[in-house]
């Protein structure tokens, strides 16, 4: 009798999934460009990549305690270069829970912080792709320990270094309300510091959200008074914030209104904007697609049909500091475990590389 209850509180399960996806971009150069004169980068018109992604996941169960192990590779072919051929784990790690309230998480895993939709300042490793719906970055190395109440959770982090002064450590605190989600960070990254919060409010019809930390390390370059340029160690002396606010509205159900706008303390001003022009191609380590400023702008309207099959959306970038504006339009069309992506980045100004970009991108999921 016992044998057979032992028997029937243990539970092993197996889960794969392969991700295919095909994409070709076309780079139409700006010749005017002062980031990129007589395309000294050596930028390729036409570029070509096919990424593999299988996805594995075995877990095991056995009264209050369960095991996970889960992996995903990304076999990357660059069909227009030499050595073409890349593999990688993105995310590779055991989690082991303890009455589903104690996890245990060890391996490569992605962090996952803050509540910005484009930009998340608390992600001090791994910024979100705006260029991409289907983000798959890479992992980052760690141990941590989770303690979920009914209401919330308190992580806390090691993420190993070479050396062990600059092993870096976190703590955060999630609380998870009817329509408020809020959370606390604090982070040692090496020898600096790093304190954020989150916090988003809504439901189906809108939500508001706002994300930021200060620290006292910065990962940007500088333009000096007499218009050096300054490394990042030079920014790390004092506390600086990045603060990130938006808005999501759903109109209807088909059509939404997505908004958002970044903060950066150790970005450029005005006058550093213009020093920095005058300075390139030299300062191109400064250079940001995006933006160089201080001050960012992001909004997009888009529209779906009911059943998710098709999708339309205009996003737009702005830097009022550069004036750099991009403008991109997106399609998206699902076929059952098929999509297909095509979409396009219009740029206004000499800071750009591009006059523009278009891509394709194929995918399927087995």
């Amino acid at each position: 009798m016992l044998s057979a209850v032992i028997l029937r509180a243990q539970e092993t399960g197996f889960d794969y999934q392969l991700i295919l996806e095909l994409q070709g971009q076309y780079n139409n150069l700006d010749e005017h460009s002062t980031v990129n004169p007589d395309n000294r980068m050596n930028i390729e018109e036409l570029t070509s990549v096919t990424r593999l992604y299988p996805l594995l996941k075995f877990g095991h169960e056995q009264n209050a305690l369960s095991a996970t192990l889960q992996a995903e590779g990304n076999l990357s072919n660059y069909n227009f270069s030499g050595d073409s051929v890349r593999f990688s784990f993105p995310e590779l790690y055991v989690r082991l829970a303890y009455q589903e309230k104690h996890h245990i998480t060890l391996g490569k895993r992605r962090l996952d912080w803050g509540s910005g939709m484009i930009w998340n300042p608390t992600n001090f490793y791994v910024q979100k792709d705006p260029f991409r719906t289907q983000n798959r970055l890479e992992g980052i190395f760690q141990a941590a320990y989770s303690f979920l109440f009914s209401n919330g959770s308190l992580q806390a982090y090691i993420f190993p270094e070479k050396r062990l002064k600059d092993f870096s450590y976190g703590l955060k605190y999630d609380y998870y309300g009817t329509r408020l989600d809020a959370n606390l960070s604090f982070l040692q990254y090496a020898r600096y510091q790093q304190f954020g919060y989150s916090l988003s409010y809504g439901g189906n019809i809108s939500t508001l959200y706002a994300e930021g930390v200060f620290r006292n390390y910065s990962k940007s370059y500088k333009v000096g008074e007499e218009g050096e340029l300054l490394p990042p160690v030079e920014n790390r002396k004092n506390f600086r914030s990045e603060v990130v606010a938006g808005f999501s509205l759903n109109c209807n159900a088909h059509i939404s209104l997505r908004g958002e706008y970044r903060f950066r303390e150790d970005y450029l001003n005005r006058t550093e904007v213009k020093q920095f022009e005058s300075a390139l191609p030299a300062y191109t380590l400064i250079y940001d697609a995006i933006s160089v400023g201080k001050h960012s702008l992001f909004g997009s309207v888009e529209w779906k049909d009911i059943y998710d099959r098709y999708f339309i959306q205009m996003r737009s970038f702005y830097d009022p500091a550069s004036t750099q504006l991009i403008l991109s339009p997106l399609f998206i069309r699902k076929i059952n475990n098929f999509q297909i992506e095509i979409s396009a980045m219009l740029y206004n100004n000499a800071l750009a590389l591009f006059n523009h970009q278009c891509s394709i991108l194929l995918s399927c999921h087995f």
